[in-house]
């Protein structure tokens, strides 16, 4: 239920605030979703034994569980077949509606049944009364402690989604430490027998691949920085990774583009979609429809079989669960595009400190490390500050393990007296343009600034 509810509410809310929470609450905010959607489903289906109890006052005995059910069914059955995420819920969600309407209106029946005295009897045998109150309160918390068992470990899985091992991160992210972020509150899982990818639209020849025939064709290795376009400054929202799967444009040369073709519409199995230009597809071969991460196949929460992988844009451009690939004529917009999200989606050149932590106390020499990264535009310069920014020095760079990953960077810092000091750090890209200083968050085409930090330190002796 909190799935189906999910999109529509969230459309409500104005793009600038829907970034300004994603902001300030990160992976907290999935979480505080999901539990306030679970809430308002408790206090609804409360209005709704409310209302049986008032029907009850007004209508025949047999009649307040009927009414009860039937509404139930059909507001649940209403909102499968809305199907506001396209992620198939549907027929199955309607069923499933239909089976908990007729057990809450056989329920609401015992239950009546055993409240209502006895014919010939002068008063409700007070055991049975006794169950039948009791019964609700203990159905209750049973269903708490089910939620609290099912829920309560994805909701800490998804708060550690964002966290970092402390120290100076590896060039190449383990899979276990690779960002995760997804719209959903659930996500799909996909079984391989019944997946297959579907190209079709303004093509000549459509194509319908299962998972061994997209294994089947030439491979492609990337090595590649991907960052969230919710990423704040300095934060854990990027990761670099090497994947494997095929140019895409070798999947539409299969696919033969009509000459009216000029978008290339993503689709995947949670309802998400996205669009490039298809001339920006034919001109790339780096653009990937990636099948594995580190040498293994995707994890399902990286999108388990298929994603979409496009250096130098936002993870938004590319997703997960890759269900179907159509050609168009005309541009379509995205799913985070018409929550007013930027269509291009281009990281902008950041660089933050890894080493070492806010509000530390230091002793010197200090060394600081961190990374920077510029998208496809590479890294040509990182300098730090410990004075604000009113004086940089020049960082020593480690090569990066290609030209579409991030920059490891570090320095060693001398104080020269014990005292407060901010540090800040900023990069240059392969132009030698400097990464801007102008402080913005998230919305609507990724956060920027420069990484600051509060510390303390002090020269030896």
């Amino acid at each position: 239920m909190p799935d189906l509810l999910q999109g529509p509410l969230l459309g409500l809310l104005p793009g600038a605030v829907f970034g300004f929470l994603i902001d300030t609450l990160q992976h907290l905010g999935k979480v505080l979703e999901e539990a306030g959607l679970l809430v308002a489903m408790v206090l609804a289906l409360a209005a709704l034994g409310a209302a049986a109890a008032s029907a009850e006052a007004h209508l025949p005995r047999w009649r307040p569980g009927l009414v009860a059910a039937a509404a139930g069914w059909l507001a649940l059955t209403a909102l499968s077949l809305a199907d506001a995420n396209g992620g198939g819920l549907t027929v199955l969600a309607a069923i499933n509606s239909a089976a908990w309407a007729l057990v809450m209106a056989a329920w609401y029946w015992l239950w009546h049944r055993l409240l209502q005295p006895r014919e010939g009897l002068d008063e409700v045998d007070l055991g049975r009364r006794r169950v039948a109150l009791l019964f609700p309160a203990g159905l209750a918390v049973l269903s708490l402690a089910v939620i609290c068992g099912l829920r309560v470990p994805e909701w800490l899985h998804a708060l550690a989604g964002g966290d970092a091992p402390p120290g100076p991160v590896p060039a190449l992210t383990p899979v276990t430490d690779f960002y995760r972020v997804s719209k959903n509150l659930r996500d799909p899982v996909v079984v391989e027998s019944g997946w297959s990818l579907r190209l079709f639209g303004q093509v000549g020849r459509e194509l319908k691949l299962d998972l061994a025939h997209l294994r089947a064709v030439p491979q492609s290795p990337e090595v590649v920085t991907m960052e969230c376009v919710s990423n704040l400054v300095g934060g854990n929202l990027m990761s670099t990774g090497r994947f494997t799967g095929i140019p895409l444009r070798d999947l539409l040369t299969m696919a033969e583009p009509k000459a009216g073709a000029r978008s290339v519409t993503y689709r995947a199995e949670d309802g998400f979609s996205e669009s490039l230009p298809l001339n920006l597809v034919l001109a790339d071969p780096r653009i990937l429809i990636a099948l594995q991460l580190n040498d293994q196949p995707l994890p399902v929460e990286h999108g388990f079989p298929a994603r979409v992988l496009i250096p130098g844009r936002y993870g938004m451009k590319g997703p997960k669960w890759l269900k179907e690939i159509e050609l168009t004529s005309t541009p379509q917009g995205g799913y985070w595009e018409e929550q007013g999200w930027d269509r291009e989606a281009i990281v902008k050149t950041t660089a933050r400190f890894d080493v070492p932590l806010l509000g530390s106390s230091l002793l010197s020499p200090v060394q600081l490390a961190g990374v920077a990264f510029a998208g496809v535009r590479g890294v040509h310069a990182v300098e730090w500050s410990a004075d604000g920014g009113r004086s940089w020095h020049p960082a020593e760079l480690e090569a990066p393990l290609s030209e579409l990953t991030w920059t490891r960077w570090r320095a060693t810092w001398r104080p020269a007296q014990e005292g407060a000091y901010t540090l800040v750090v900023r990069a240059r890209d392969g132009s030698g343009e400097v990464q801007t200083s102008q402080e913005a968050p998230s919305f609507p085409n990724g956060a920027s600034g420069y990484h600051r930090l509060q510390v303390r330190a002090r020269p030896v002796g």
